[in-house]
């Protein structure tokens, strides 16, 4: 085993899958603190498979974090949305 890949992972997941356990959450609440706390343990991770050139996982990784990040940022604008509605 790799130890740069090895450390890459246990820090990645480490910090993003505690997150992940509670992202609806993150996302309602749109806590972007802990959303980006999870989006630099994903990179990291995606860090350790890439040096292991592991091609479809890195793919996989890449397309979370694009997907993830557009819908946290689409269901915090409909948010606002909401709260703007609520206060006129």
């Amino acid at each position: 085993m790799q130890p740069i890949s090895t450390a890459l992972f246990l820090l990645g997941y480490g910090l993003a899958l505690p997150i992940l356990s509670r992202f609806g959450r993150v996302m309602r609440n749109q806590q972007r603190l802990a959303f980006n706390g999870h989006q630099v343990g994903i990179i990291l991770a995606t860090l350790g498979w890439a040096s292991r050139s592991a091609v479809l996982i890195v793919g996989a990784h890449l397309l979370w974090l694009v997907g993830s990040s557009s819908w946290f940022w689409w269901v915090g604008r409909r948010i606002a949305r909401r709260a703007n509605q609520g206060n006129a």
